[in-house]
């Protein structure tokens, strides 16, 4: 028996055409920690054979610590984009074989909750029923979740680091400032088309591509930027040589 066919967009009064998934937070953006712990208190789930598989599905994102207990960020952070394709394929299957329409994409919020949120979506109790009957790909979403926001912090607080060396706490904090904590720990999501899946962030009332690294600091180094000196009033020799200047007035009264 061919399942129900779900609309997929719930009509919510006030909401931008252009952005058919309104940015709503249900509860605070998890932080550090919070991801840390949820991806070291993660079960490990049996393999499904019906279901693909990544390499960060496996250990600690498919990483070992060194000697000094340190993670090679680099290879985490590949190891997720890896395992994508993967959680693509199978949420595409389940899906499809379920009645949940696409497009328009699945914005999946991320939080320390078992469950994604999709807000002002029809299609939120499909999924998160969808995941209740397939633990392996429930687990293996929040593992990706979780792991793409520990890179996420770290990220920022590496950007923090080369900030800090760079013009000192006091600019740094400067340009934090107006931005709050939403910089280190913005409200992350997984979107899915239908065919491929990413991770997005919450930049004010919009979404955008995960931040990295490079941008992170770009972006602290623009806000932390003094603010633009003013042209002096006076001529320019007039300020770099003062007695000239006044030389140059005396010549002019004679």
């Amino acid at each position: 028996m061919q399942p129900p066919y779900i609309h997929p967009v719930a009509n919510s009064p006030g909401a931008d055409k252009h952005q058919p998934y309104p940015l709503l937070s249900r509860e605070p953006a998890p932080g550090f920690e919070a991801w840390l712990g949820q991806a070291m208190a993660a079960q490990p789930v049996a393999p499904d054979p019906d279901l693909q598989h990544g390499p960060a599905d496996y250990g600690l994102w498919g990483v070992s610590p060194d000697s000094d207990g340190r993670l090679d960020l680099d290879e985490v952070a590949a190891n997720l984009r890896a395992t994508l394709p993967a959680l693509a394929g199978n949420l595409g299957k389940v899906c499809r074989n379920s009645g949940i329409g696409l497009p328009p994409p699945l914005r999946l919020l991320a939080g320390i909750a078992t469950q994604p949120s999709l807000p002002f979506d029809r299609r939120e109790a499909a999924i998160q029923q969808l995941f209740d009957d397939w633990p392996a790909l429930a687990h293996q979403y929040r593992r990706l979740a979780a792991g793409f926001g520990f890179i996420r912090c770290s990220d920022a607080l590496r950007a923090y680091q080369r900030v800090i060396g760079r013009l000192g706490p006091g600019r740094l904090a400067h340009g934090l400032a107006p931005q709050g904590d939403a910089h280190a720990t913005p409200q992350l999501a997984l979107v899915f088309d239908g065919n491929r899946i990413w991770p997005e962030e919450a930049l004010g009332e919009r979404w955008r591509p995960l931040a990295g690294l490079e941008q992170l600091t770009r972006e602290l180094l623009e806000g932390a930027s003094p603010a633009t000196v003013r042209e002096p009033q006076r001529p320019l020799h007039q300020v770099l040589d003062p007695a000239d200047a006044l030389l140059r007035a005396a010549r002019q009264r004679s």
